[in-house]
Formats: structure tokens, sequence, C-alpha cells
């Protein structure tokens, strides 16, 4: 059997201190309890009034009766065989509430033996069995995802709302409870269904964003250009997936949810010509053997797959609809004799051999007669013809020139050299580019609300700046309400040239990363993995996801009882060491995930290579 994947059964949002907005009859309650839910989504379509109440209501019960054990902290999650319930309270008396279905198995009915009961038993045992073939059962799976992960996901997307539009307290108190619902329901209906959980959670993006492996590098580079800005600029560097913060941008300890949004809005992998404004250009001798053979296609009878009525798209989007109403434009050489549109409107009589040469080919000088054609004439066939050859190919243009009749058989002096040398063998390779630091950034603006320093319920607006050059960007949060503030022109030389030093301090690490060949000890070893965590960030080794329960629940430990700051756990098959440890040494406090897998590790080797580990700096 199949298995099906976890799913979304429910979400909702309310707040039990919330009264109706215009007086209802005391006797109905369902008016109170309604008034009560801000949002509410299902996975049905249409859910009946009675129905969300019961699952509000019974969220509301759940939390209230775990107050009466533990006032200072109410029920978070709610486990039973076939869903998980999270209670999210992020801001006082808003409560998110969802519940997720755990993955399952159909499970196979074995036919049940027949009756041997009188005659009206075994109608009562048909009709049950039909009962329960309309209700299938399922084999639920208790490991399907970690608690852990669902509340740091739910709590993801409520600072991304509070980040883009505010806090639900400042939207609630500014604009009332109908403008929240609204805010409410356009984000967070396109927030919830568009979550996947059947792909396996990851507690690297549950701790933070990833720092980029050259940080220590980079940093003393971010801030000097931190240093030349104005004052009010806070710098952040963004290479996607990677990111480093300056030093003023964790001092200000803005929110995880910040650099997670403005690392969103630089794509992962630009094309190479858009960031330099426009394509790559091409030979014209790629271009034209590009041309040529699309035209051999068409004139052996070719079927591409790609374009209009099958024609290639190189044709296809170089032919003009203005010349569909020419006699045998749409014939395609079937039923008309091939003309020359520009002899056919110019009056001019057309050659024999031109004639002659449509149907044969003809290896041709081209050096030789692109000298003999000039540039006048070139422009005159671009403007007049229209030979389904794109205008920008050098090769076909010259191929429909040859078909004009240049009075008399000596050709005239070309006026301007041919683009194109005799020899295309002798064409010397291009240079690779080199960076230039004084190209042109892409400037862009954004808003985010950011929460004051005293109160973190009271978000104001801010702006942000970003500076892209192709795929590495820096985001500057501006204090300021408006970028005309600063002189834009100096933060755009100074983004330039720290741009220009990270891209050759990344070459050179890639350099001489490809230099040093491993040993074969070291690629036939497995290799010790760790995770550290520190201020909302996580560097961790190379291609490492840490995936494992025992890492979820080490984690889970560390955050449910200070006094508990290492847990260590090693699994059966197979028996891999996974630790968790709490560590505050140096003034910041940090957290650190390994996973040994050298099956002969013992416990005393498993705390050397921690405290290894530990002693990493950043």
């Amino acid at each position: 059997m199949s298995r099906l994947h976890p799913a979304l059964l429910y979400l909702t949002i309310y707040n039990p201190t919330l009264h109706p907005s215009e007086e209802v009859s005391k006797d109905d309650e369902d008016a109170e309890e309604q008034a009560q839910i801000l949002f509410y989504s299902s996975q049905e379509r249409a859910t009946s009034r009675d129905k969300m109440l019961r699952q509000v209501g019974l969220a509301k019960a759940l939390v209230n009766f775990s107050e009466i054990f533990h006032p200072t902290d109410s029920c978070h999650n709610v486990h039973s065989q076939s869903r998980r319930m999270i209670m999210l309270n992020p801001e006082p008396d808003f409560w998110i509430h969802a519940a997720v279905e755990l993955a399952k198995t159909p499970r196979t009915l074995l036919p049940k033996p027949k009756d041997k009961g009188k005659g009206n038993g075994k109608g009562k045992g048909k009709e049950k069995e039909k009962a329960s073939t309309l209700q299938p059962s399922y084999d639920y799976h208790e490991g399907s995802f970690h608690e852990y992960a669902l509340r740091a996901h739910l709590l993801r997307g409520y600072e991304q709302f509070k980040l883009t539009h505010g806090s639900f307290t400042s939207i609630l108190n500014s604009f009332g409870q109908e403008a929240l619902e609204l805010q409410l329901e356009r984000f967070f209906t396109v927030w919830a269904w568009s979550w996947d959980l059947s792909k396996s959670f990851e507690l690297n993006d549950d701790l933070g964003l990833s720092l980029h492996p050259l940080y220590p590098s980079i940093l003393p580079l971010l801030d000097t250009f931190s240093s030349q800005l104005p004052a009010g600029l806070d710098a952040l560097f963004l290479s996607p997936p990677h990111v480093v913060p300056s030093t003023g941008y964790r001092q200000s300890n803005y929110p995880p949810a910040l650099s997670r949004h403005l690392l969103s809005l630089i794509p992962r992998h630009l094309p190479h010509h858009e960031a330099d404004g426009g394509p790559e250009a091409s030979s014209p001798a790629e271009k034209g053997a590009t041309a040529n053979t699309a035209a051999k296609e068409v004139g052996s009878g070719g079927n591409p797959s790609s374009g209009f009525l099958g024609m290639p798209s190189s044709l296809a989007m170089s032919m003009d609809v203005r010349n569909w109403s020419w006699p045998g434009a749409l014939t395609f050489g079937k039923g008309a004799e091939p003309k020359s549109p520009v002899t056919e409107r110019e009056g001019m009589k057309p050659n024999p051999s031109v004639a002659e040469s449509v149907s044969t080919i003809v290896e041709v000088d081209r050096g030789a007669l692109g000298d003999a054609i000039s540039s006048a004439d070139i422009h005159c066939l671009l403007e007049k013809a229209n030979d389904g050859l794109s205008v920008t190919d050098p090769d076909a243009t010259r191929e429909g020139c040859s078909d004009m009749d240049h009075s008399g058989d000596t050709p005239r002096p070309s006026r301007v050299p041919s683009p194109l040398p005799a020899d295309d063998s002798s064409t010397s390779p291009p240079e690779p580019e080199k960076p230039d630091r004084h190209r042109q950034l892409d400037f862009a603006c954004t808003f985010v609300f950011l929460p004051e320093s005293g109160d973190p319920l009271e978000t104001r607006r801010r702006q942000v700046i970003h500076l892209r050059c192709q795929s590495l960007a820096v985001a500057l949060i501006a204090d300021a309400d408006n970028v005309e503030d600063y002189d834009t022109h100096v933060i755009s030389e100074a983004t330039s040239q720290m741009l220009h030093d990270i891209e050759n301090l990344i070459a050179a690490e890639a350099t001489r990363a490809s230099e040093i060949l491993p040993s074969a000890t070291k690629i036939l070893q497995p290799k010790d993995n760790y995770l550290i965590s520190f201020d909302h960030f996580t560097a961790a080794s190379p291609d490492f996801v840490a995936k494992s329960d025992y890492l979820y629940n080490g984690k889970q430990l560390l955050e449910q009882g200070l006094h508990i700051t290492e847990v260590f756990s090693r699994g059966q098959q197979p028996q891999h060491w996974h630790v968790s440890k709490r560590d505050n040494t140096g003034g910041e406090e940090r957290e650190v995930f390994l996973e040994v897998a050298r099956k002969e590790t013992s416990l005393s080797d498993v705390d050397n290579i921690l405290q290894r580990f530990q002693s990493y700096s950043f």
C-alpha cells in the first residue's frame, strides 16, 4: 500500500478576550465564540460553523485545563493516534492553533467469514460490512515529524507576518479587528496551503540561516564597509543560501525573520547575461551557423518539435505578419514560384543566374562576398525584404543580399570593412571577463516592520536598501524614513568596491581549494558532522543536513530545562553518536549539535571531539 504524506487539517488564529462589535442576544453563545476567531482555514472546502466552533473550543479547553496545573506554562501540543495539535502563543491573548494529520498507510481488510445465523442476522451483518467499507481504516506513523519542527515552522510564519505587516497587537490597536482579520486572511491563507509537509524537516532551517563558509574573512571587509556608511545604516551581506551579518547588524538585535526575508528576495542562480543587462553577445559565426542549420531543417522537410506550425522558433519569431497577404507568402514553396520581393517591388529584372542558385548550393567565400556588399545595400535589404531570417544574423543577411542584381558583373568597392574575417579559424578566442569594480549595481528598496527597542509588540515601518550585483547583494537597514536622506552615490561606490573585494576573495579561496588534494584516508574515513547555532545564525559542516530525531529531541530537552546542558544519545542501527550541548564559554551563548558516524568511537572520544568543535570561533 502507498503511504500518504502528512497533511494540514486546519489552521486558526483566535483571541479569547475579544467581543462582538455589535450587540447580540445573551442567549446566543455562538456569536460570542465566533467573534473571538480572527482567522480560520480548513482542508475541507466548506466547514460548518458548528464544526469550526468545536475545533476552536477544544483548543481553548486544553489550554485552560493545562493552566490549572501549570499557570505559567500552558499546553503547547497534544498527541493523538492520528494527529498532532499545536498551540502557539506568540503575543499576549493571541493564539495560533494548527492540527496536522500524521502520515498514514491504508490498512488491508481481510474478508470476513460468512454469517451462518438466521436471515435477519445476515441482513444486519451485510449492513455493518457495507458501513465499514465506506470508512477505510489506516495505520498511522508515529514518527512522521517532530513537534518541535511544527512549532518552529508556525513561529517562522508568525515572524514573517509581523515583519511584513506588523504585530497582531499593533494592527488591532491602530486599525481595528476588521483590518486585522483582512490582513490575516490575505497572508495566512496562502502561507498555510503552501506548507509542504511531505518534505522532511531540517534542524538547520529551524535554528537560523547559514553563515558563509568564508565568514571570518568576509566579516572584516564588511565592517570596514560599514564604517564608511552614514550613521543609521546597518549592513547585511547576502549570497544565497548564506549570509554574513556585520557587527553593527548583530548588535542591533534584529529579528531572525529579517535576514530570512531579505535573503528570499535575492535569486539563487542568476544567469550571467542578466546581470550584465542583456544577453551575452555570441560570435557572428555562431549566429550564422544557427540560422543556416534551421534553414536546412525546413528546406529538407524536417519537423522540429518547437515553434509555431512546426517551424523552428528562430524562423517563426522573425516572420513579419504583415507579409502574410503577399502572394505565396504562406505556401512554404508549394504551388508558387520563388520570387524576390525586392526585385518585384522595385521593378528590377531577375537575373537567371540567381534563379538557378535557389535550388543549388554554391560554396561562397564569405569574406570576399562581405567586401563586395556595401553597408547601404545591407540596410536597404533589411528594410525592404523579409526572407524569414533573423536581421541580427550577418551570414544570413549576406546570403539574402546575393539575390540582388548589382548592375554589372563587377561588384562595387566596399565602403565598410567586413565584420567577419576571411578565415574563421584565425579568430582569437575571447578573453575571460575581468570583474569591474565600477560596474552598475541593481538598486531597489523595500519596507519592513521592525519592533522598537522598548516594546517588541510596537512595530515601526523601516526602509531597506538593496544593492545587488549578480548573485551577491548587500542590504542596508535604514533608520530614516526616506532613502533620499543618504548620499546614494557614495553608498554605491563603497558597495561596488566591497563586492569586488569579496569576489576576489572567493575566487582565490576556490583556486586554493582546488590545488589541495585530500588523502585516501580522509576520503574513506567517515566525517564528524557538526552544527553550531548562535544569535539565530548557524555554521555547519559542508553538505550536512541535520534530520535526525535524536538531535531534535536534544534540542527540545535543552529548551525545556535550563538545568540541562548536554544530551548524549546513540542509535542502534546505525550506531551513530548524537550530541546536543549548550555552551556559554566566551560570553556568547551557543548550541552545538554533533553527529559522529564512527562505530568504534567511545563516549570519551565523542567528548574530545565535542571540545574541539566548541573551540571554533566565529
